[in-house]
């Protein structure tokens, strides 16, 4: 008589196994006994879903007969690090009699994806009169495996001219290094993030912006010029120069008089520094008129 239902030796089986476990590996053997004799006592074990996560059981098959647990498909711990499945073992009697156990399987992660930038570029701006340590841009990745998001390492691999910056290889905090007046205009920057094994990039783009340092400083202190008397207004009596350490537009130089009366007897040229005057020129007295 068919009285005694399948009995499992445990009501709950949790292993750990990788995601780079190939298929066909052997996950666990589960056990049952039935107290009958016979037919009775002959079993064969079967998967069912779990209703909490009807699709895992799918990835693995099971021997019928030895209640050994294959896997059926490749894991990837990225789309579920837990799966639970329900293990039925049924009697040969009339009515069978059948018992369940509950499987888990813990899924363990591997190194299998590369980081990520959370931009394709990064584009910042920096004066040129920044000192040395100022934050400039932070670079972020991110990488699917869990054990890699805490081990991203950054760095600036190429672009990096006169090593003019440095970039924090834990946090991809970006900060000026070598600064002053010798920076470029524009720094592209190759910056990678690596996890050990795969490795990202991204681009920074830093534009430095031109700032007024200087003052604009004459050729000479003192401009000397001699003019006869009765030159026609216009003659050119002189040409002042001047330059100015910025570049761009900071750097571009003007000239103008400072004055009332040389004002009415000379004009500059604002751009280019030549001194012209303006009426006839009469000596009287050492004096002009």
């Amino acid at each position: 008589m068919n009285d005694n239902a399948p009995v499992f030796q445990q009501s709950h089986y949790t292993v750990n196994i990788s995601e780079a476990a190939p298929v066909g590996t052997s996950v666990v053997t589960v056990s049952a006994t039935d107290a009958d004799t016979g037919s009775n006592a002959h079993l064969s074990f079967r998967t069912e879903p779990h209703r909490a996560s009807p699709g895992d059981v799918s990835l693995f098959y099971i021997d019928a007969g030895r209640g050994l647990i294959l896997i059926r498909q490749q894991l990837d711990r990225e789309q579920a690090s837990q799966l639970m499945f329900v293990v039925v073992a049924s009697d040969a009697g009339v009515p069978s009699l059948s018992s369940s156990a509950l499987v888990t399987v813990n899924v363990g992660d591997v190194n299998d994806n590369s980081p990520t930038f959370d931009q394709a570029a990064y584009e910042a701006s920096l004066s040129s009169r920044a000192l040395r340590g100022q934050f400039i841009i932070a670079v972020q990745a991110s990488d699917d495996d869990v054990t890699d998001r805490g081990r991203l390492r950054y760095a600036v691999v190429d672009g990096n001219v006169r090593q003019a910056f440095t970039v924090d290889s834990q946090t991809g905090v970006i900060r000026t290094a070598n600064v002053g007046h010798h920076l470029q205009d524009t720094y592209i920057l190759n910056v990678s993030a690596t996890d050990g094994v795969y490795t990202a990039f991204t681009r920074v783009k830093v534009t430095i912006e031109q700032s007024n340092s200087f003052t604009p400083v004459f050729s000479h202190s003192v401009f000397d010029a001699d003019i006869t008397e009765h030159q026609p207004a216009g003659v050119i009596v002189t040409t002042v120069l001047a330059a100015d350490g910025d570049k761009g537009v900071y750097g571009d130089v003007t000239y103008s008089i400072l004055g009332e009366d040389a004002d009415e007897l000379f004009a500059v040229d604002s751009q280019t520094g030549k001194l012209l005057h303006v009426v006839v020129l009469v000596l009287r007295d050492s004096r002009l008129f």
